[in-house]
């Protein structure tokens, strides 16, 4: 009985979800293109397709609590993508005391602190230059080890030169090494003696 109330209640907390629509529109119609962040839920769809003076929504559920991060791009019929208008929406999906879920969307223009009810491309936008790249998810961190630059001395400024300083140092404790160990041969030689 105690296992079935436990997986009752897991089913429920796993069943518990929230979820947010990002509304688009593109003058001129086109696509509207998602871009998650690692650790992000997926959106239902990578993409939209938007009509000309019509809105569409971008669906994203969430199960667990957390802050999340999208970018939305457009772009055109022709496959032009709109630049710089792309936006970033902030998710912050909490759980209250009585532990209901609820999300909140931040959505900003790039480059500016514009903070806009909707995501909205317009023709009057520039296109992006063939040089332009559209941002890209960001990938996983590599599990090898990073390269090591090669190893040299910072430069300081100092032309003092700290390798004669340093062999001397060396020098001068293999001596002190030398000399007690000639002073600790001396020593038993007299204790020998002295018997």
């Amino acid at each position: 009985m105690l296992v079935s109330l436990c997986m009752f209640s897991f089913s429920a907390f796993a069943a518990e979800t929230v979820s947010v629509s990002i509304p688009v529109e593109i003058e001129g119609g086109g696509t509207a293109v998602v871009i998650t962040e690692v650790n992000c839920p997926l959106p239902e769809a990578s993409s939209i397709k938007v009509q000309d003076g019509k809105a569409e929504n971008i669906n994203i559920s969430f199960s667990v609590p957390g802050d999340y991060k999208y970018t939305i791009q457009a772009k055109t019929k022709d496959g032009t993508y709109y630049s710089p208008a792309c936006y970033t929406a902030n998710v912050a999906v909490r759980t209250d005391k009585g532990g209901t879920m609820t999300a909140t969307v931040v959505l900003t223009k790039a480059d500016s602190n514009y903070k806009p009810d909707k995501c909205a491309f317009s023709l009057s936008e520039k296109p992006m230059d063939a040089n332009e790249t559209v941002p890209s998810a960001p990938t996983e961190p590599s599990k090898e080890p990073p390269k090591r630059p090669p190893t040299s001395r910072p430069q300081t400024g100092d032309d003092s030169m700290l390798d004669i300083y340093l062999l001397i140092c060396i020098l001068a404790a293999g001596g002190l090494f030398m000399l007690s160990i000639i002073y600790m041969i001396s020593t038993n030689r007299l204790i020998g003696k002295n018997k």
